[in-house]
């Protein structure tokens, strides 16, 4: 076995073992909440599922030309400085004027 088998292969047991341990950390979500779903007015259909995505705890890690795209689409310039929660932020205070409302997911 090489070093870079080797190496996998450790690396796939502590992943393993990390998230059985987290598992054991992280309490598991009321059944009603995954059952309701934000639907956001005001905003694109694209908007409206990165908002829906970041509510699930999938902020994006930089500012791509899909989030600026997203923010430019719905009347919003992104300046060179914003951070992606910035940018968030702005189309939740965008949605906001439409008014978000919590409707039951659809299965």
């Amino acid at each position: 076995m090489d070093s870079d088998d080797r190496f996998a292969h450790w690396a796939a047991l502590f992943s393993d073992s990390c998230r059985k341990f987290a598992a054991t950390l992280l309490p598991n979500p009321p059944p009603s909440s995954a059952a309701v779903q934000v639907q956001y007015v005001g905003v694109t259909a694209a908007a409206c599922r990165l908002l829906q995505a970041v509510d699930g705890g999938g902020v994006p890690a930089f500012v791509t030309k899909q989030l600026q795209q997203i923010a430019a689409a719905n009347g919003i310039e992104v300046a060179s400085e914003w951070t992606p929660n910035e940018v968030i932020a702005a189309l939740r205070a965008k949605a906001s004027d439409g008014a978000a409302e919590r409707s039951p997911a659809a299965d």
